[in-house]
């Protein structure tokens, strides 16, 4: 009946309905409330963490590869050259330093013939703004496909850093990063040479990353320094930039 008191379940042990029972009851959902919460609440931070964005290059917080190489994306390019004849010749790679413009070694660039830098998203047009063959670091004027570019770093790595190279096994393959590890500075009358500890080949003009994912050098092949992996110095290209204005 409606007006009936309510039964316990089990009429063997009934309900203690006194002061010290009905704490205990309520302390035990409070409980069991809260461990929900610090559930749902540590659910949340993981979700926040693993898909907060990437801080930026540069920023000082050291990148994963995986982010240098989605940030490097936009930066670097195929360069090749179109003859006479029509066809695109690969001649190496270059990196945008800021908006319209890349660097690359300049012993790398064709003679003559149109100059294009291929995307990942698009190809655009090419112009040497300043061959300067001493440094053989060699600016070019391009329109860039993305928001940003690489910050070149002012220092140069310090012996043992790790750092990242481009690599591109061929010219319509995706590019993808190696890790490699800087060995030590090449004095050059032409300015600072990096040594790397790699037998990777790699294509001339393909940038060099530290773990910030700033720009620190450019791949020069060939060279006349044996049987090692060199990079131009970042100073190098500092140093082409300022000749420019």
């Amino acid at each position: 009946m409606n007006g009936d008191p309510q039964q316990p379940l089990d009429p063997q042990q009934p309900i203690d309905d006194s002061p010290q029972a009905v704490a205990a009851r309520h302390r035990q959902t409070w409980l069991l409330l809260a461990g929900v919460i610090g559930v749902v609440a540590l659910l949340l931070a993981i979700y926040n963490w693993v898909s907060r964005p990437a801080p930026p290059p540069g920023s000082g917080e050291t990148l994963s590869a995986r982010q240098i190489s989605a940030a490097m994306q936009p930066w670097v390019g195929r360069l090749q050259s179109i003859g006479v004849s029509g066809e695109a010749k690969f001649t190496g790679l270059a990196v945008a330093i800021a908006d319209g413009e890349m660097v690359t070694t300049c012993h790398s660039l064709p003679p003559g013939g149109e100059l294009q830098v291929v995307f990942a998203d698009g190809t655009t047009h090419a112009e040497s703004t300043r061959l300067n063959r001493a440094l053989d670091v060699c600016l070019l004027k391009v329109r860039t496909t993305g928001p940003t570019w690489a910050k070149v770093r002012a220092a140069d790595p310090a012996n043992d850093e790790k750092v990242y190279v481009v690599s591109i096994a061929d010219p319509k393959a995706r590019m993808k990063l190696v890790e490699t590890r800087m060995l030590n500075l090449i004095a050059n009358p032409a300015g600072t040479a990096l040594k790397l500890e790699t037998k990777e080949t790699f294509a001339s003009g393909a940038p060099v990353f530290d773990t910030q994912g700033r720009l620190v050098g450019i791949i020069t092949v060939p060279h006349q320094l044996g049987d090692i992996t060199v990079a131009l110095s970042g100073s190098r290209i500092e140093a082409a930039r300022a000749a420019q204005k």
